[in-house]
């Protein structure tokens, strides 16, 4: 088996995208759809198109392919270098969809995740434990049950370094994670009405590794056990097209930044410049950041 540089267990889905004229209609209200694209999407596939775009081998895991999307994910995915091996396609099984309207300013999805997670149907795979132990680092989403614990429980027990997103403080994921990345959109369904650094000290007493609060365009707020003070960071401004993907473009920089082994700021700084320059573009991660765009838009703030 070859090595990848990183092992993703997550969300891999066909996502339909429409790009609106206007604002996203209101209830019996109309809009005219500008342009449509049929591409993957989903936090583990976008986070693994980025990371190739850096150089970066990857290799994908968890979500079946279904009769409907195996073909375009993988031949879209393949192009770009990623390693879909591990992805079964499942029979009966339409796929792992979503349907996404973008306005410029937001976003609004439509999808059968809940369906898909919570049905009778296990519609995803089991962990390899060979990858994980092989990989340089590990990106997992906290949504699959026992086995996103499980790769987890693997990755400590390989002593790899994993990054998450969107876990709860006392959860076993968010603990042992060596970055835990929480949106604004997780933060405020989960914890609504919570002070922002009472959460985060609440975090940082349960959990290892570096924890990082973001709010979109407001500061984010990011502290690690070895920190005493909670610290923030100014997102980068740019004239924005998608946000559509900038929450797993932002994880992509992170885990390239513990793949680099960058101080926690560096990281941070790092992470905001690859989700500013996805912002740039519609649909986010069709045209993904490269290292140059990122590079000179962090040096744009020195200067």
């Amino acid at each position: 088996m070859t090595a990848n540089d990183v092992y993703i267990y997550g969300m891999t889905v066909l996502s339909t995208i429409h790009q609106l004229q206007g604002k996203f209609p209101a209830a019996d209200g109309y809009q005219e759809i500008q342009r449509t694209f049929i591409i993957p999407g989903g936090e583990a596939a976008n986070c693994a198109i980025v990371l190739r775009n850096f150089d970066v081998s990857v290799e994908l895991d968890a979500c079946y392919l279904g009769e409907a999307t195996a073909a375009p994910l993988r031949l879209y995915l393949s192009e770009r270098g990623v390693d879909c091996s591990k992805l079964k396609r499942e029979a009966g099984f339409e796929g792992w969809r979503d349907i996404v309207f973008c306005d410029g300013s937001s976003r609004t999805v439509f999808g059968w995740f809940a369906q898909n997670l919570l049905g009778s149907r296990k519609l995803w795979t089991t962990p390899s434990e060979e990858s994980i132990q092989a990989a340089r680092c590990v990106a997992l989403d906290p949504f699959f049950g026992k086995e996103s614990r499980q790769v987890a429980e693997l990755c400590v027990k390989h002593g790899k370094d994993y990054v998450t997103i969107d876990c709860h403080a006392d959860d076993f994921i968010a603990q042992q994670a060596r970055v835990s990345v929480c949106s604004r959109e997780f933060l405020e369904r989960e914890y609504p009405g919570t002070d922002r650094l009472e959460l985060l000290a609440r975090y940082r007493a349960a959990c290892r590794g570096l924890i990082i609060f973001t709010f979109g365009a407001e500061e984010i707020l990011y502290q690690s056990a070895g920190q005493a003070e909670p610290a923030t960071f100014k997102p980068y401004t740019v004239k924005v097209v998608d946000t559509l993907a900038a929450g797993d473009v932002f994880r992509a920089g992170v885990v390239y930044g513990v793949l680099q082994q960058m101080s926690d700021r560096d990281m941070v700084q790092f992470a905001s410049a690859c989700a500013a320059v996805s912002c740039t573009r519609f649909p986010s991660v069709y045209e993904p950041p490269t290292l140059e765009e990122v590079t000179r838009l962090i040096k744009s703030r020195s200067e």
